[in-house]
């Protein structure tokens, strides 16, 4: 009976293991595919603010298309950090994903700059 429950403790926690680098995986994707969708969020914002009526209307029905699509994303990626722990999921993110990386290292560079001015 001991063994039969040690197999399972073991069984879960190697399965366990595999969800998370599933999960983190799937999150690593949906972050790069967010950051890569954030210059035409840019360049869209400013075509629905700037120029002639149609082009802004048609700019703005673009924007709205990728907005919802970012949304989905993040609701994606908020299911999925809701099943581990935040510090131990995002450390594996960070060393097994290079974009959040990258955007980790961005975003301390911008803070530092800020501070410093």
């Amino acid at each position: 009976m001991k063994k039969l429950i040690l197999i399972t403790l073991i069984f879960v926690a190697f399965s366990s293991c595999s969800n998370m680098e599933s999960d983190a995986q799937k999150a690593c994707e949906l972050i790069a595919e967010t950051a890569e969708l954030m210059p035409e969020v840019i360049q869209l914002g400013l075509k629905s603010s700037f120029g002639d009526e149609e082009s802004k209307k048609e700019a703005y029905k673009k924007l709205s298309k990728v907005k919802s699509k970012m949304e989905s994303m993040a609701l994606e990626l908020a299911i999925i950090n809701k099943k581990y722990d935040e510090d131990e999921f995002q450390a594996y993110l960070l060393d097994n994903c290079e974009t959040a990386k990258n955007l980790k290292e961005i975003g301390e560079a911008f803070g530092d700059s800020l501070e410093n001015n």
